[in-house]
Formats: structure tokens, C-alpha cells, sequence
């Protein structure tokens, strides 16, 4: 059988299993899981071991190869999504018709723009051989650990982009390196006299009362100790007191 009709056969069965999966029970459609999980997983390695590489020396350098490899890369992902939710999950439908479009939209790719430049550049005798070949490692893949082989596929593709995140960091930092420093806005001048400190306020305070103790006591031409600025000044005596003292000298004389 050519490779490309093994394939198809394959896109068939995986198409089947989509639509028994959306009409199965929840004690059924574990069952179905397992076994689409298997197919996929199966068809997709013998894709990138052996198809791939063989469509790509035969075409050269192809964008469709390259698309096909990404988007296996996102049905892992959805398979393992799919493998780590219980059938009776409201998420597990969702992520059986998420899983199911990308196949189809692959398979599609594939069958009507791949396949056919594939068949023109080979010819029968090669498709024929690369067809064997094919056959066999997928019976070989389906007897192995399936699922484990998944995890690695899904650990390979997710640390190609921490590789690319952190390669991007030092860039990053560079450009931010490059930028011209912010301007800071200048200090306004403050309008307030600043608090003179707390040894020197004592200071004048205590120089300022030296200076009124030495004005009241420094002595005058006289000899004389200059009196007190603030001379507490004579009682007035009242009229009534004046009068009264008239009177008493008038009596007297």
C-alpha cells in the first residue's frame, strides 16, 4: 500500500473514533479515549520519524511539513488535556471538539495540498516501500507505551518555549540598557527659612540674655549703675488725695 493511502486509512479510523466518542455513555467513551489516544499518538510518530523526512527530500523545503509538526505538537497538548479529564467532566466534551477540530483541519492540509505535491515528487515504487516501512513502525508504536511516549512529545515541544522566553529576556534588558535615563523634574526652591538647630537656638537665646543683664547693670559716666529700661513708673495719687493734703496744710498753718 502507498504511504499516502496508509494514511488516509488512519485519518479515517481516527474520524470514526470522533464520532462513536460524541454518541458513547461515560462507561464507553473511556474506552474510545484510550484508543483514539493510541491511533493518534501511533500515526503522528511514524509521521515525523519517517514521512516527514522523507516528503521533505523529496520536495525540499516545504511550509506545509513545517505546519504539520507544529500542529502535532498542539494535539499532544489537547491529547494529554484530554487523558488528565474524567468522561463525566462538563470540560471533557470541550476538549474532545477542540481536539477534534485541529485533526481535522491537519488532516485536511494534508490530503489536499501535501499528499498530492508528495505522490508527484516519489512515484508508486517509492510511496509503495515508504508504505511498508510506515506499516511496520506503527504496529511497533501501538504495542509500546503510548502514553508515556506522549508526555515526552508534549516535555519536548514546552521547553522550546521557555528556550525562546528566556533568550528574549537578555534582549529585553539590552533595549531597556539603550533607553536614554528618565529627566527628573528639578527641585523647587522652598519659600521656608530652614529650622535653625536646636544647640544654636539655645545659644542665642542664652547670648541675647547676657546682653540685657550687662545694658542693666553697666555703669554709667555718673559711676552710677544705669537704671532698668523698664522703670516701674511712680503711683498716681488721686485728686482726692491731693485735695485732702491741701486741706491739711491749710488747717496747719
Amino acid at each position: 500500500m502507498k504511504a499516502t493511502d496508509l494514511l488516509k486509512e488512519h485519518h479515517q479510523e481516527v474520524e470514526e473514533l470522533f464520532e462513536r466518542m460524541s454518541q458513547a455513555d461515560n462507561d464507553e467513551i473511556s474506552a474510545l479515549r484510550d484508543e483514539l489516544v493510541a491511533t493518534l499518538v501511533s500515526h503522528t510518530a511514524i509521521e515525523e520519524e519517517l514521512f516527514y523526512p522523507e516528503s521533505r527530500e523529496a520536495l525540499g523545503a516545504s511550509p506545509l511539513i513545517t505546519t504539520s509538526y507544529e500542529e502535532h505538537a498542539l494535539v499532544d497538548v489537547m491529547l494529554q488535556k484530554l487523558l488528565s479529564t474524567e468522561p463525566g467532566d462538563e470540560t471533557f466534551h470541550a476538549r474532545l471538539g477542540v481536539l477534534k477540530e485541529l485533526v481535522q483541519h491537519h488532516v485536511e492540509e494534508e490530503e489536499k495540498q501535501l499528499f498530492p505535491q508528495v505522490e508527484s515528487a516519489m512515484g508508486a515504487e517509492r510511496l509503495e516501500e515508504l508504505g511498508s516501512r510506515l506499516a511496520m513502525r506503527f504496529g511497533q508504536v501501538r504495542e509500546s507505551d503510548v502514553e508515556a511516549l506522549l508526555a515526552r512529545n508534549v516535555a519536548k515541544s514546552m521547553p522550546a518555549a521557555g528556550r525562546r522566553a528566556r533568550a528574549a529576556k537578555p534582549q529585553a534588558r539590552k533595549a531597556a540598557a539603550k533607553r536614554p535615563p528618565a529627566k527628573r523634574a528639578p527641585k523647587r526652591a522652598s519659600t521656608q527659612r530652614a529650622e535653625p538647630a536646636r544647640g544654636a537656638q539655645k545659644g542665642r537665646r542664652t547670648a541675647a540674655t547676657g546682653r540685657k543683664k550687662t545694658e542693666a547693670t553697666a555703669p554709667t559716666k555718673t559711676g552710677r549703675a544705669a537704671p532698668a529700661r523698664k522703670a516701674s513708673r511712680p503711683a498716681k495719687t488721686s485728686r482726692t488725695g491731693r485735695k485732702g493734703g491741701r486741706a491739711s496744710s491749710a488747717s496747719t498753718r
